[in-house]
């Protein structure tokens, strides 16, 4: 008989030990676990748990200590989601934990197992392959996890990679993508940026581009407009208007290109004055600036590769270098600056299908 034992979270005490339970695994410059998010989702108050059956499931060892824990996500289709995964390195513990998810996926009538999402495409998802201090918005998880998950008959479905550049300078300027831009412009383009006194209306805006660019990716699930606009909003406090670039023509948005100040793991701690004063200082004197959601209408050739080039014009000013983050393998602007390229990072979707 194993020694381990998977439960479902049901006890206020359990939802307390699913919570603490990652720090115990990452120190405190690699956890990017967002307890406020975390709790909502727990509770079924979060605007994302809207359409979706969530069952939270913890591993103990014998002396009754949290060993391991995840989040199986179900909604109507036929993929059940695994998210919120963290486990010290064992094969064994590891082996209980997804096998009871397995379990309770295939008796809910689903074909296969998908993760690691968060719920959906809206929260955190994929494995990184390496524990390199995270940035913003980088899924950040132990190197083992991907190994444990493969011994459990899992195999990568898709993969991702972000491209991390030096501090850009004149050798930056692509032809290319120069010329894209000022071609864009002759055609009647408007570049601007967001005023966050009217945030709102932006992100409406964005709503359209973003589902149509969007819609295909793992995990997507639909949300409203309103839904969207809510989870978006806080968004005005931390973003630097400067780098995120927003292309009209005829009134309409085509593209738009979002740059976050890269706060790290700071926007994921308690709210603290003294938090709030670093935040306040990154986003003020930021060294690097992370390129995190782009969106571009399929009738728009050119345009990604001309609000690329608004990003490096303004890098060059502010002296700051850029990440390129969490690209799907074999998407055009995986290929952006491509010879200026200092490192890159790697990413992994992972899946088990059914046997019928």
């Amino acid at each position: 008989m194993s020694e381990i034992t998977v439960s479902i979270v049901k006890k206020n005490k359990d939802k307390e030990l699913f919570l603490r339970f990652p720090s115990k695994i990452y120190d405190d410059k690699h956890i990017m676990q967002d307890k406020v998010f975390e709790r909502e989702v727990l509770e079924n108050t979060n605007i994302l748990c809207k359409g979706v059956k969530i069952i939270p499931l913890i591993a103990k060892d014998k002396k009754e200590e949290v060993v391991a824990r995840c989040l199986l996500s179900l909604y109507e289709d036929d993929i059940a989601y695994i998210g919120f995964f963290e486990s010290v390195n064992s094969s064994d513990v590891a082996k209980e934990l997804l096998q009871t998810a397995e379990s309770i996926a295939r008796e809910e009538g689903k074909k296969k197992v998908l993760g690691p999402i968060d719920l959906s495409f809206w929260a955190r998802y994929r494995f990184c392959t390496s524990e390199d201090l995270p940035y913003i918005g980088e899924p950040s998880n132990k190197g083992y996890y991907k190994e444990l998950w493969e011994e459990n008959g899992f195999q990568v479905s898709e993969e991702y990679f972000s491209n991390f550049f030096d501090v850009a300078d004149e050798s930056f300027d692509s032809e290319k993508a120069r010329k894209r831009l000022q071609d864009a412009k002759d055609e009647g383009y408007i570049f601007t940026h967001p005023d966050t006194d009217n945030f709102e209306k932006y992100l409406r805006d964005i709503y359209p581009v973003l589902i149509e660019g969007y819609k295909d990716f793992c995990g997507f699930k639909m949300i409203s407009e309103e839904d969207f606009v809510k989870l978006y909003s806080p968004l005005k406090m931390v973003i630097d208007t400067e780098t995120v670039f927003l292309a009209y023509k005829d009134g309409d948005l085509k593209g738009f290109l979002i740059c976050l100040p890269d706060y790290g793991n700071l926007l994921c701690k308690a709210r603290t004055p003294a938090l709030l004063l670093n935040v306040m200082n990154v986003k003020s004197h930021a060294k690097r600036y992370v390129l995190l959601y782009m969106g571009v209408k399929r009738d728009c050739l050119g345009l990604g590769s001309a609000l690329s080039q608004q990003v490096v014009d303004i890098l060059k000013v502010k002296k700051a270098s850029g990440i390129s983050a969490l690209i799907h393998s074999g998407k055009a602007s995986g290929g952006y600056f491509k010879d200026k390229i200092k490192e890159q990072r790697k990413y992994v979707m992972l899946e088990k299908c059914f046997r019928i």
